[in-house]
């Protein structure tokens, strides 16, 4: 009877032991886990990287006028009007449109002081639809006569250093609420491939 109660209360003992030691573990683990959490939170918190702001792009219309350069080349608004056309067949035959277009006279003057161009005129080739815009994003594409001539547009001219040409170029009206018109060049041989930005009143 002795040896059973001593064996009792050896295996409680032993068991409450136990159990104290079972619980340690439990709360040094949850410790350390709690610990991890922090620092892997301040880790995470201390290395997210702080955006950058955006760089704006460059505004090439800024400072846009009557006049640009670029290359060799240099090309000025001469005139800017609308109203008709006057063709001119190969017979010297000269007859007006019925409709209105917008007639833009430029000039393309060549300071190069050693170099010699040739101009082809854009109104007889170049058919993109967005080199003249107004300030409410209406396109106005240029127009090409076909098989008739247009009065004051070139067909080709050499550009002597020093020497500059007067072209037409034809284009569809403008909307009448339009006041600003934005001419954007293709770059060409005399202009080194660099386009020209202008910006002329809406006649």
């Amino acid at each position: 009877m002795k040896s059973s109660v001593s064996d009792r209360l050896i295996r409680s003992t032993g068991d409450l032991v136990w159990g104290l030691v079972f619980a340690s573990l439990l709360t040094i683990t949850a410790i350390s886990v709690t610990t991890v959490g922090i620092i892997k939170t301040n880790e995470q918190t201390s290395t997210v990287p702080v955006e950058s702001p955006r760089e704006t792009k460059l505004d090439e219309w800024r400072g846009a006028g009557l006049e640009a350069s670029a290359g060799d080349a240099v090309v000025k608004v001469m005139q800017a009007e609308v109203g008709p056309i006057q063709y001119r067949t190969l017979e010297d035959i000269q007859f007006q449109s019925a409709e209105e277009f917008l007639n833009l006279k430029i000039s393309i003057r060549n300071r190069s002081k050693v170099k010699k161009y040739s101009y082809l005129s854009l109104g007889l080739y170049h058919t993109a639809e967005d080199l003249l815009q107004d300030e409410y994003g209406n396109n106005y594409p240029i127009y090409i006569s076909g098989t008739v001539g247009v009065v004051g547009q070139l067909n080709y001219a050499n550009l002597y250093p020093g020497q500059s040409v007067e072209d037409l170029i034809i284009f569809a009206r403008p909307v009448k609420s339009a006041r600003h018109l934005r001419l954007c060049l293709p770059g060409a041989a005399i202009t080194g491939g660099k386009p020209l930005y202008l910006q002329f009143p809406a006649p």
